[in-house]
C-alpha cells in the first residue's frame, strides 16, 4: 500500500493518465498527420472511390437480374467526378447486373417508361431523375409498373 493520502494518490493517477494520453496523442499524430502530402498523392493515384449501395428490383424486373431482388453492391464513381449520379448508376447496372433483355429496363440513357425509380423511398422525379446524386448506403428501388395480360 502507498503512504500517500487519497488526494495525492488520485493526483498521481491523473498525472500518469495525462502523461499516457499525451504520449498516445503524439503517436496518433505521427501516424495520421505525419505526411499529409502522401494522402494527396494517394488521392491522385486513385481518384475513383467505391460507394456501397443497395439496389432492389421488383415488379418483374428481378427476372432480368437472375431473379435476385436485392443486390448490395459497391459502385465506383466515374473518374473526375466527385459524386455518383443516377445516370452513372444506370450504366453500371446495365453492364453488371442485367443478364438478359436490357431493353426491358433501359431505353436510351434512362429507364423505360413504366419503371418507377425510388431513391431512399422518394420518387426520383422529385430529386432530379438522371442528375440525382447518390450517397453512401443509399437504397435505390426499381419497380416495373407494367403488367402483361
Amino acid at each position: 500500500m502507498s503512504n500517500l493520502c487519497p488526494f495525492a494518490l488520485v493526483l498521481r493517477c491523473l498525472q500518469r493518465f495525462h502523461s499516457l494520453a499525451e504520449t498516445s496523442s503524439v503517436i496518433f499524430r505521427k501516424r495520421v498527420f505525419a505526411h499529409p502530402s502522401s494522402f494527396a498523392a494517394q488521392r491522385r493515384r486513385d481518384p475513383s472511390k467505391k460507394m456501397q449501395l443497395t439496389l432492389e428490383f421488383g415488379g418483374g424486373l428481378e427476372l432480368l437480374c437472375d431473379s435476385v431482388k436485392i443486390h448490395n453492391v459497391n459502385v465506383e464513381t466515374p473518374k473526375g467526378a466527385q459524386q455518383l449520379a443516377m445516370r452513372d448508376l444506370l450504366v453500371w447496372v446495365q453492364k453488371n447486373l442485367i443478364k438478359e433483355r436490357p431493353e426491358m429496363f433501359i431505353k436510351g440513357d434512362t429507364v423505360r417508361p413504366g419503371v418507377l425509380v425510388l431513391v431512399n423511398d422518394c420518387d426520383w422525379e422529385l430529386s432530379g431523375q438522371l442528375d440525382t446524386t447518390l450517397e453512401e448506403k443509399d437504397v435505390v428501388v426499381f419497380i416495373s409498373t407494367l403488367h402483361g395480360g
